[in-house]
């Protein structure tokens, strides 16, 4: 609490009088980052000017890939992401539903016809592939240039 009062130029009361505890803090943080990468991942999504795959790629990247630096950089990444394998907040997997179902209706509508049937399970499988990418990769740029590869060849056929 030291820490996040210092940079955010409170006292630690302040942000006790305000969450009331560190878990609420918390909660409240990893919220708000949920919220702003869905909002950025579906903005992705509607972009008409954009090919499906240059879309899904910039979905995917607001998803997950623009945390990729912070992840890399923190000493309790490990822990993190143990954490979220074994049993992500409701908040997340709620927000990630939503962006499936975001990510399969543009594969229905701008898609290959041999996408279109298996609309849900190519959205849900590309997911999955940029949360282990994140891991996978050294950096950002690499995970763009993966991803890139993979959603071309798995939606432009």
């Amino acid at each position: 609490m030291n820490d996040v009062a210092v940079a955010l130029g409170v006292s630690r009361q302040s942000l006790y009088n305000r969450f009331g505890s560190k878990a609420s803090l918390a909660e409240w943080a990893m919220q708000a980052l949920i919220d702003g990468s869905l909002v950025s991942a579906l903005a992705s999504i509607d972009q008409p000017a954009k090919t499906l795959p240059a879309r899904l790629v910039d979905a995917l990247d607001a998803w997950v890939g623009r945390h990729m630096g912070a992840l890399h950089a923190s000493p309790h990444s490990a822990e993190v992401v143990a954490m979220l394998r074994r049993d992500p907040p409701d908040a997340v997997r709620a927000a990630e539903r939503r962006l499936v179902a975001a990510m399969a209706e543009a594969i229905r509508l701008s898609g290959p016809g041999s996408a279109v049937s298996r609309a849900g399970s190519m959205a849900q499988a590309l997911c999955w592939t940029a949360r282990g990418l994140v891991h996978a990769v050294p950096d950002h740029a690499g995970f763009r240039r993966q991803l890139d590869h993979i959603v071309g060849a798995l939606v432009a056929r």
